[in-house]
């Protein structure tokens, strides 16, 4: 009778483990669930929201620029490229022009790049941002904002250059007269080609 009882026992004890094993739900594996996140887990099935996307930017991008004010003439060319950074959401950019390289700094979503920067204590020759100006360099500040968008194959960024000169002292071009820190505006249209 004793033994018939302790099998009776042991089984129930068996029978009750699987069953707690069994109800258990399986544990959810939470991560970037998107396949073009650098971070990507094809295990994930939630998302965490940590996706970053800062490979799909970094590189060569040979630009071409359109302004349709003053700024015709320095940026008639604008090769842009995109550097990382330990912060994943964003890049180091250096947009190169006539007058110079510029180096800003780009925040990132997945198929846009923010830039809000100024620029300060730039040394620029009139001659660079108007051919028919005097041989004659300035000091100057400059904004820069824009949002491009990255193509859906991740080969085209496009967008809308928002530039603003602010130079340090009164000047002219093209027979127009800026006052010393007032901005001097224009929009530029790129369109960049990962190289």
């Amino acid at each position: 009778m004793k033994t018939k009882s302790l099998l009776y026992t042991v089984v129930v004890g068996i029978i009750s483990i699987f069953m707690a094993c069994t109800d258990k739900e399986p544990e959810k594996v939470v991560g970037c669930t998107d396949p073009l996140g650098d971070n990507y887990n094809p295990l994930a099935v939630e998302s965490d929201s940590t996706c970053t996307f800062q490979n799909r930017f970094l590189g060569e991008w040979m630009g071409s620029i359109g302004c349709i004010g003053l700024f015709k003439s320095a940026f008639t060319k604008a090769d842009m490229t995109f550097n990382e950074v330990i912060q994943k959401d964003e890049v180091n950019i250096i947009i190169q022009s006539t007058v110079g390289p510029l180096p800003v700094r780009g925040k990132l979503s997945k198929d846009k790049v923010v830039v809000d920067a100024k620029l300060t204590g730039l040394k620029i020759n009139l001659k660079d941002l108007n051919p028919a100006s005097p041989d004659e360099q300035i000091d100057a500040d400059a904004t820069i904002k824009t949002t491009l968008t990255l193509s859906a194959d991740g080969k085209t960024l496009t967008g809308d250059l928002n530039i603003a000169l602010i130079p340090k002292k009164d000047i002219s071009l093209l027979g127009i007269p800026f006052s010393a820190n007032s901005p001097i505006p224009d929009k530029c249209a790129f369109t960049g080609t990962k190289k």
